[in-house]
């Protein structure tokens, strides 16, 4: 908790005083200079406007120390910066990843630059201009405040004179009418007393008029130099703080723009990390690293014995050493992404190598399962083939899993189609004939062979093998549905989807969308009629947030 600083001489609170309702301070006037607003009975006006200028200075020498500390972490921070980027980064990579760490080692470089340029540009700028107004500021005290801070007691002084000498002089006057109405009242044996009270009386108040003269005189002779020095003060106390609010604005305004500047130079160079970092391809760092460190795919047989009776002088007993080729399947302890889109499907169809029958079906929905180890299997087709004798049926299509999964409930199965008058989603491209899977040459025959526990056990593994060819995706046909309950808006964003075709709404709740429309999920049902809105605020309609999800694909 922060410490409440105490009042100083600096501080206002003390001479705050509370307005008098229907009391006009001014008499009507409209003007508020500095010379017309700080006079007052007994110059209330002069302490106030001193402590003010007082605390100006407080300020700008605290605006100067903090320009100093933040120039001071700047400076730290950037120095961090630098000494970090000098740091070895993937020297042992290569490809890709190695130019990644290279542009963010020079990229932290530069903002470590970058922010040392900022602590000089504070120093010297901000601070060096803020040290400049403090030393005016400092003249100002020292050439006018502070003598006429002087004066000021010297005329509190004479004016308590004043008050002394009046007060003994009115008391002298109160007395000699009172032994003067005595003596006049009792002209008795008293008589005498009290005219000696009333010449010694008369004496005292010539000398104590005399006082109050003199002292009243001195307080007149000084009044109009006060006057002048008070309004020539407040006239520059009025400019001086003009300069220092305008300054204040100024100097905080360099300030943000100096570090909002600094915030643009880091976004770039984020930028450029991240412009270098989408050349990245994983798959393809590792390609390139086994097609230029690779060392074939040759197992060397392991070595035969051969009896010493069966051995040759001439060496041709020695057998040759034999070799066979890998073919191995990779077993994968990766977990696959949550979900996969329908492009995702059909690029991964198209490039596989494995035939189904022909009577084997392809029905496009989206699965949400869970592999055997825990990890969520990518989300794609589910191929029916009663031919296969179950050892296909139901196999969840991802890249990297052939592993059988329970089939996810059906997609939405009231779907509003188009209207008639209106054109149908966009056709898919014309079928294609797939090519034939590349046939693989038989290897040379190897006299080592692997164990049977070693077969078994690869087949336990999830394993890594080709995807079934796919017949090109079809645009969903939708059947009309009943209206659904909306659900709740202003839910949280869940992911993006992107419409794959048009889509017109069939029911109030629905919204229109176009393909190639960015929407917004916020809700799964699994009725698969998703809640969302687009991102367009143009084409955006209160109330409407229903869409089908078979029309779009995460974007």
């Amino acid at each position: 908790m922060a410490v409440r600083r105490q009042p100083s001489s600096t501080s206002l609170s003390r001479y705050a005083t509370a307005k008098s309702p229907g009391v006009d301070l001014y008499n009507g006037s409209t003007n508020r200079d500095f010379c017309n607003s700080f006079w007052g009975v007994g110059d209330a006006g002069v302490n106030i406007l001193f402590a003010r200028m007082r605390g100006a200075i407080r300020t700008t020498d605290e605006l100067r120390n903090f320009w100093k500390e933040r120039a001071a972490i700047e400076e730290r921070y950037a120095n961090e910066l630098v000494n970090l980027a000098k740091a070895t980064l993937g020297k042992d990579e290569i490809g890709e990843l190695r130019n990644s760490l290279d542009t963010l080692r020079l990229e932290t470089e530069k903002q470590g630059a970058a922010h040392l340029t900022l602590a000089s540009q504070i120093q010297t700028e901000l601070e060096g201009q803020t040290a400049a107004l403090l030393n005016k500021q400092i003249t100002h005290r020292k050439n006018l405040q502070a003598p006429l801070e002087k004066r000021f007691k010297v005329k509190q002084t004479q004016e308590s004179y004043v008050l002394k000498a009046r007060e003994k002089y009115e008391s002298d006057c109160l007395r000699i009418a009172s032994y003067s109405q005595q003596i006049a009242v009792n002209p008795g044996k008293d008589n005498e007393r009290l005219q000696l009270k009333l010449r010694r009386a008369q004496q005292t108040v010539q000398a104590n008029e005399k006082d109050f003269a003199n002292f009243t005189k001195t307080v007149l002779d000084m009044i109009p130099g006060w006057e002048k020095d008070w309004k020539d003060f407040c006239d520059g106390s009025q400019d001086l703080e003009e300069d220092r609010l305008d300054f204040m604005k100024d100097i905080a305004w360099m300030y943000a723009n100096a570090v909002s500047t600094l915030c643009v130079s880091d976004d770039q160079s984020c930028e450029r990390i991240r412009t270098v970092l989408d050349q990245l391809e994983p798959d393809k760092d590792v390609e390139n690293f086994v097609h230029e460190y690779g060392t074939g795919n040759e197992i060397p047989d392991p070595p035969v014995f051969v009896p010493y009776p069966a051995q040759q002088p001439d060496g041709s007993s020695k057998p040759k050493p034999g070799t066979r080729p890998a073919q191995f399947e990779r077993a994968s302890g990766r977990p696959a992404p949550a979900y996969q889109t329908e492009p995702e499907i059909v690029a991964n169809i198209n490039a596989s190598s494995v035939d189904l029958p022909a009577s084997a079906s392809v029905v496009p929905e989206r699965v949400d399962s869970q592999s055997s180890d825990g990890g969520s299997l990518r989300s794609g087709a589910v191929y029916q083939n009663s031919e296969l004798n179950g050892s296909v049926s139901h196999a969840a299509i991802n890249g990297r899993s052939m592993a059988p999964q329970q089939q996810s409930p059906p997609p939405p199965q009231h779907s509003p189609p188009p209207p008639q008058q209106q054109s149908p989603p966009p056709p898919p491209p014309p079928q294609q004939q797939l090519p034939p899977p590349p046939q693989q040459q038989q290897p040379p025959p190897s006299t080592w062979q692997p164990e049977p526990e070693q077969q078994s056990m690869s087949l336990l593994r999830r394993v890594s093998g080709p995807l079934p060819p796919q017949p090109p995706m079809q645009a969903p046909y939708q059947e009309p549905r009943a209206p659904t309950p909306p659900q709740e808006e202003g839910g949280p964003i869940l992911f993006y989807v992107k419409a794959l075709y048009d889509y017109t709404a069939t029911i109030d709740e629905e919204f229109d969308f176009q393909a190639g429309d960015v929407i917004a999920v916020t809700a799964t049902p699994d009725d698969g009629w998703w809640s969302g809105e687009l991102l367009d605020e143009a084409r955006r309609e209160e109330g409407r947030h229903v869409f089908p999800s078979n029309f779009v694909c995460l974007f």
